[in-house]
C-alpha cells in the first residue's frame, strides 16, 4: 500500500526539478512531480511519494520493514544501516531489531552473489547480519553485511568486491582513473563531479588531480549533449573549470558544459532552461532571454544586482522587471509548468461591472447595483461589509441602492474571483454564497469566521478574504519595504504582536515579520471607552514612555502595535480592543446551536465557562449556551462537545 493514498488534503502535487526530498534526501536535476504538503513545507518526490508501507529486504530477511515518516517538527536521528548515510524523514524500520534502511538503499537490487569479481579469484555471497569484518582491500574495519569468501575466510566491501584496479572514464578521457582506498593528502577530499566526501574507495587521476567516488564512476554524466534549450550547438563536459554560467549567471559548480565556438559555459542543472513561466509574484507571464539589455538591473525577487551578459527572466509588459534564472525557478515562486507553447489563459476575474461612475453590479448581489459612498457618508457603526464581516467606519464602501443590509469595503468589491494563494501557492475562488448563519475555520490563520471565503479549487482548503486576498509582493504601510509570503516550518516572532507563527508576511531586506492576522488588522476602530474619537493603529514606538492598557490595565510594550486615542492620550492592546471574534456579525447566529455574539459592556464582567477567568475583550461567544471569552476557548468547547 504505498503511502502516497494516505496524504491528507494538506499535500498537493507540483512539478519541480532540483528540490531536495524530505523523502530521499536527493534532488532531481530534471522536471519532476511531487508531492508538497502545505502546511509543513515537506516536499516528497512521486516514487518516494507511493512508497510500499512495508517491505520484505534480503538485509533484513527475519523481519518486515515498515516505512516510518517523521512529522515536520521531529528531529531526524540515525543512519542507514547499509550505506550509512543520515536518514531522512522517510525511511524503512524495524522496531523490533532498531534496523533501518534509506529509500534509496531499499529500492536498490540485492546481489546475493558475485561472481567472477577483479578482487578475488573465488565467488563472494552476502552474510546478511551486521557482523564485524575487515575489508580486504581497503582495510576498514566495519559492521555491515560482508561479502564473503568461503574457501579463504576473506570479506569485502559490496564497492570493493565489484571494483577494478583502474577505469577508463568518459568524463576524463586523457588519463586512466586508478583505484585508491586512501585519500592523497594533496587533494580535497571530495568528488570532483558531485562534490561528496571521498570514502573508502574512489577512482583517482594523480596526474590532473581528478578524482569521482563510486556512484559517479559507475553512473557518469552525459560526456556531450546536444538538441537544448539552452544553446544551438552540441555542449561538451569540461570538469573542473572555473566559469561563470552563462544561463543564471553564478559560478558555483566547477563543472561547466561548454561550446567552445562560442565560448558558451553552462551549469547541467540549468541546461533544459523552461521559456515561458508564471511566476506567483508577477500577474504577468515572464520570458527566459540569453542576455538583458546593459544596465544596472536588480532582481525581481531577491534584490541582488543581475549579470546582464549572462541570461536572466524579463516581463514584456513590465520593462523594469527582470528575475534571476534561479530565483524565477524557486519552488515557491513558480508552480514548475512551461508554458511555451500553451495559449495565455485570459479568463476573466474582474468581481463587477462598472454601469456608470461610482455605480457597479457586483457578481455576488447581480439583482440590484451598488453605489460607492464617501468617507463623510461612513460613520454609521452598524453597517456591516458582507465579505469580511467588519463594520465600516470611515473608508469607502459601495452599499446596495435598494436593500438596507448590503454594503462592501471598497477594498472587499474589488477583490478578484479567482487568484492563486500567496501561501498554499494553488488556485482559488471566491465564495460568496455560504450561509450567513454558519462559522468556518480558515485554513491560514487557524481562526473562525463569517462572510466570504476563498475555497481551492478541489474544495479541499477554506480561506477568510482576509488571508485568501493576500498578494505578493504585499505592502503594510508599518514597513517601507514589499513584503512576501513565508510558510517557516521553525516559529517566527511576529513584529507587530509578538506571538509566534509559521505562516508570516517577510521582508527579504530586513528581519521583519508580519503574522497573517496582523497584515489585515483594521487601522482604525471605534471602542466604548472613547465613543467621541477614533482610535488608531500604532506600530509601535520605541522611544514612547511606558504606558498601560484602558481595558486590563496592564502595561502596554511600545514597541510593539497597540491602539491609542490621540486625543484623549488613552491607549489599548490590540487584542483587548478587538477581542477575539472581531470578524463575527453581533446578533444570533440561527445554524449553530444557541450562539450569538453579544457585546461585553455589562456593568459586572461575566466569566468565561470555559478557562473560569473574567471576560476582559470587547466581545463574548455564546455557544449551546456556554459563554466563551476567545477563539482558544470555543475550540476547547467544541473538542469537548465532540469528544475529541
Amino acid at each position: 500500500m504505498p503511502y502516497q493514498t494516505i496524504l491528507d488534503k494538506h499535500y498537493t502535487l507540483s512539478r519541480t526539478r532540483g528540490l531536495q526530498c524530505d523523502g530521499c534526501n536527493h534532488g532531481k536535476d530534471y522536471y519532476s512531480e511531487g508531492y508538497r504538503c502545505l502546511q509543513t513545507q515537506l516536499y516528497f518526490h512521486n516514487e518516494c511519494a507511493n512508497s510500499d508501507l512495508e517491505i520484505r529486504n534480503l538485509y533484513h530477511p527475519q523481519h518486515s520493514l515498515h516505512l516510518k515518516v517523521l512529522a515536520a517538527n521531529e528531529d531526524v536521528n540515525g543512519e542507514c544501516k547499509l550505506c550509512r548515510g543520515n536518514l531522512a524523514k522517510m525511511y524503512y524500520y524495524c522496531s523490533i531489531c532498531d534496523f533501518a534502511i534509506d529509500l534509496i538503499c531499499a529500492r536498490k537490487e540485492v546481489v546475493t552473489k558475485i561472481e567472477g569479481a577483479k578482487t578475488h579469484e573465488h565467488s563472494l555471497s552476502l552474510v546478511s547480519k551486521m557482523i564485524m569484518f575487515t575489508c580486504h582491500l581497503c582495510g576498514l574495519l566495519d559492521d555491515r553485511f560482508p561479502y564473503a569468501c568461503n574457501l579463504c575466510d576473506l570479506s569485502f566491501h559490496k564497492d570493493c568486491a565489484e571494483s577494478t584496479p583502474d577505469i577508463n572514464y568518459s568524463c576524463h578521457p586523457k588519463h586512466l582513473l586508478k583505484r585508491l582506498t586512501h585519500v592523497p593528502s594533496y587533494t580535497d577530499g571530495k568528488c570532483c563531479l558531485c562534490g561528496n566526501k571521498l570514502h573508502n574507495l574512489f577512482y583517482h587521476c594523480s596526474i590532473c588531480n581528478f578524482s569521482v567516488d563510486v556512484n559517479c564512476a559507475n553512473n557518469p554524466p552525459a560526456f556531450t549533449l546536444t538538441h537544448l534549450k539552452a544553446h544551438e550547438h552540441s555542449l561538451i563536459l569540461m570538469p573542473q573549470r572555473s566559469f561563470v554560467c552563462s544561463a543564471c549567471g553564478m559560478d558555483d559548480d566547477p563543472n561547466p558544459y561548454v561550446c567552445p565556438q562560442c565560448n558558451f559555459m553552462v551549469h547541467r542543472n540549468c541546461i533544459d532552461i523552461p521559456r515561458v513561466i508564471k511566476i506567483y509574484r508577477h500577474d504577468h507571464r515572464i520570458y527566459y532571454n540569453h542576455s538583458l539589455d546593459a544596465g544596472d538591473w536588480k532582481c525581481g525577487v531577491c534584490h541582488k544586482k543581475i549579470n546582464w551578459t549572462c541570461g536572466a527572466y524579463s516581463c514584456s509588459q513590465c520593462p523594469d522587471l527582470a528575475i534571476h534564472l534561479r530565483c524565477a525557478t524557486r519552488f515557491e515562486i513558480w508552480d514548475g509548468v512551461e508554458l511555451e507553447g500553451i495559449s495565455e489563459n485570459t479568463l476573466e476575474v474582474k468581481p463587477y461591472e462598472e454601469i456608470e461612475e461610482g455605480v457597479i453590479k457586483h457578481f455576488s448581489h447581480k439583482e440590484h447595483t451598488l453605489k460607492l459612498k464617501e468617507e463623510s457618508d461612513a460613520n454609521d457603526e452598524f453597517v456591516w461589509c458582507k465579505a469580511c464581516t467588519y463594520p465600516i467606519f470611515s473608508s469607502p464602501f459601495y452599499s446596495c441602492m435598494e436593500c438596507d443590509d448590503f454594503s462592501f469595503h471598497k477594498k472587499c468589491a474589488y477583490l478578484p474571483k479567482k487568484k492563486i494563494d500567496s501561501f498554499y501557492k494553488i488556485s482559488t475562488t471566491l465564495i460568496t454564497d455560504l450561509p450567513a448563519y454558519l462559522i468556518f475555520i480558515c485554513d491560514v490563520c487557524q481562526n473562525f469566521f463569517q462572510g466570504f471565503s476563498y475555497q481551492s479549487d478541489d474544495k479541499g482548503m477554506f480561506m477568510d478574504v482576509r488571508c485568501g486576498s493576500i498578494s505578493e509582493p504585499f505592502s503594510h504601510e508599518s514597513h517601507p519595504h514589499l513584503l512576501y509570503a513565508n510558510y517557516s516550518s521553525g516559529d517566527r516572532i511576529c513584529n507587530a504582536c509578538g506571538d509566534k507563527a509559521t505562516m508570516v508576511l517577510s521582508c527579504e531586506e530586513c528581519k521583519f515579520d508580519l503574522d497573517v492576522k496582523c497584515s489585515s488588522m483594521p487601522t482604525i476602530v471605534k471602542h466604548e471607552n472613547d465613543k467621541d474619537h477614533f482610535l488608531s493603529l500604532c506600530y509601535g514606538e520605541k522611544k514612547r514612555d511606558q504606558c498601560w492598557c484602558d481595558v486590563c490595565e496592564e502595561t502596554i510594550n511600545p514597541e510593539q502595535w497597540f491602539y491609542s486615542c490621540d486625543h484623549c492620550g488613552i491607549a489599548f492592546h490590540i487584542r483587548c480592543t478587538l477581542g477575539d471574534f472581531i470578524w463575527f456579525k453581533l446578533g444570533k447566529h440561527d445554524g449553530l446551536p444557541e450562539s450569538s455574539v453579544i457585546l461585553n459592556n455589562r456593568a459586572t464582567r461575566t466569566f468565561c465557562d470555559c478557562c473560569n477567568s473574567r471576560c476582559k475583550y470587547p466581545t463574548i461567544f455564546i455557544y449551546n449556551g456556554s459563554t466563551l471569552c476567545s477563539q482558544q476557548c470555543f475550540k476547547k468547547k467544541l473538542r469537548e462537545i465532540l469528544n475529541l
